[in-house]
This record gives C-alpha cells, structure tokens and sequence, in this order.
C-alpha cells in the first residue's frame, strides 16, 4: 500500500499531470518516478514520507526517505538505471551508532561546508552511511545557484565527501534535522 506522499507523487508525475517543477524536472529521465517508487517499496518499505530529486555526479537520482519500525531511510534509486544507490540511516541527534563514529562537531561539519559553498546553512542531518562510516549532510541554499547543496561532511575526519545537487524535494520535514 502506497503512502499518502507516494500517492502524491505519482500524481504530480505520471502521465497526465500539468506542467510544473515537478512534472518538467522528472520528464527526461529514462526511469520514471512511478518505477523508481515500485522499486523502493518492494525493496525497503512503503511508509514513504519525503522525497527529493537530485544530481549526484551528473546522475539524476530519486531519494526517498523511508520510515521502518527499525530506523529512518535515506534510499537514493537511479533515474538512469533504476537500482538502489545508497541505502543510508538517518540519525537521531543521541543516536549512539554515530556518536561512536564521529569524531567532530555539527559546528565544524558546518564551517568544512561552508568553506566550498558559501550559502545559507538550510538544515544538517546525521547519517549512517551504508558503507558503514558516519556523516554529516550539511544542506546549503545558495542564491541563484540552481539548487541546494547537499554536502556531505566525513563525521570522523571533517573532510567533504560527496556533494549533491538538490532540485526539489516533496513531503513531510526529514526526521533527525539539526537546524
């Protein structure tokens, strides 16, 4: 059973729908929002409760924030190929499994950010990275840049470690959000 946001989305972006970021932004890529859906809920889990649409080294990607009775998912899928890419936990501010892999503050997370994307810091999450280190995603909107800057900061050495262009995103606010 789909999700009330899942249930948006297809509206938004299936066949039929008016034109419109969302509609437009989803138009060219070769895996549909609708696939890309259907792959995530049979895969994770169907409580699906935000959803952004970003670039990760020049691929489109679907990331889907899924919520299980054991954690909060970030799960990214391919609008190129449809596969999973990353399957990642987001953290609680007190969650022990990223205390004991951090070694460096939100504030220093911050400041490594900001050093290459000079913005407004949006938000940071805590994540659990699926290749079992630990991150901060340190979400910066620059004025007139496109798009929001998802910059994910090593927690353990403070260096940048990937960096994700954000187009748009749908749905209920990312749980585990340090503003």
């Amino acid at each position: 059973m789909r999700s009330a946001i899942a249930t948006l989305m297809i509206m938004a972006a299936v066949g039929g729908a008016q034109a419109g970021p969302i509609a437009d932004s989803v138009a060219q890529v070769p895996v549909s929002l609708p696939a890309a859906l259907d792959v995530v809920t049979a895969t994770i889990g169907s409580k699906i409760t935000h959803l952004e649409f970003e670039s990760r080294d020049g691929v489109p990607t679907y990331e889907f924030i899924v919520e299980t009775a054991a954690d909060v998912y970030y799960v990214g899928v391919s609008g190129t190929t449809g596969l999973v890419t990353e399957v990642d936990v987001i953290a609680d501010d007190d969650d022990a499994r990223f205390k004991a892999l951090a070694k460096i503050s939100e504030d220093d997370a911050k400041a490594a950010a900001m050093a290459n994307y000079k913005g407004e810091v949006e938000e940071v999450k805590r994540l659990l990275l699926s290749d079992g280190t630990a991150a901060f995603e340190v979400d910066v909107e620059i004025t007139g840049a496109g798009g929001e800057y998802n910059v994910y900061v090593d927690a353990a050495s403070g260096k940048v470690k990937l960096v994700n262009v954000e187009y748009w995103e749908l749905g209920e606010t990312v749980p585990g959000d340090a503003d």
